[in-house]
């Protein structure tokens, strides 16, 4: 575990010294990849015979909590979050309920940004460490696009359908390590307070 702080604050720093690099979060979802990667491992097999609770790993835990956090420093100031409860129905199958919070403070114009709402998700997980997710978002946003008959409304609502894949992987035997890229297939430039479609994803569950 010292190691793992060690070379996420190494990384911390790079990011102080080099603040470009927070444009191009593909690189950061690798670092943190092979970060984990190197200390976690791969659920252990199911017993395929006999009495299931031979196995302690056999046993479906109903009810995990986690969820998402990223910060990204710079201008904007970037702080993401998005907790979540899931359900296990059975063990290849998760149903959750998240609430997402963005905040983004902006230096330059000294203003600050507000993003809230919610999302509903299901997962199917075909191998111990691969799961594919599909999940309905809304979010509440501002409004930036204004009508010329309408009064234009401060904030609306945002739905979007995402569906993704990714890997989940244990770490020290107590978390599991989510690594996820979505897509968000109702993007809308100018509205969605994300830069793109694709949505990296790196989160927590316990």
């Amino acid at each position: 575990m010292k190691k793992i702080i060690q070379k996420v604050t190494y990384a911390l720093s790079i990011l102080k010294r080099d603040t470009s690099l927070l444009r191009h979060p593909l690189w950061l979802t690798c670092y943190l990849v092979s970060l984990v990667a190197g200390y976690a491992q791969v659920p252990p097999p199911t017993v395929t015979g006999g009495n299931s609770g031979q196995n302690p790993h056999n046993r479906v835990k109903p009810w995990r909590f986690g969820g998402n956090v990223s910060v990204l420093l710079g201008d904007p100031l970037l702080i993401d979050a998005s907790p979540s409860v899931t359900y296990n129905p059975q063990r290849k199958i998760r149903l959750g309920l998240g609430v997402n919070y963005r905040y983004s403070l902006f230096k330059k114009t000294d203003s600050i940004t507000q993003v809230y709402g919610g999302r509903v998700f299901g997962q199917y997980q075909p191998l111990n460490w691969f799961f594919v997710s599909g999940e309905l978002e809304g979010l509440n946003v501002p409004n930036t696009i204004t009508g010329q008959t309408e009064i234009a409304q401060n904030r609306i609502w945002q739905f979007s359908p995402l569906l993704g894949a990714g890997i989940r992987l244990r770490l020290l035997r107590l978390l599991e390590v989510n690594i996820a890229l979505m897509r968000d297939f109702n993007y809308r430039k100018g509205i969605s307070p994300y830069p793109s479609p694709w949505r990296f994803r790196f989160g927590f569950s316990l």
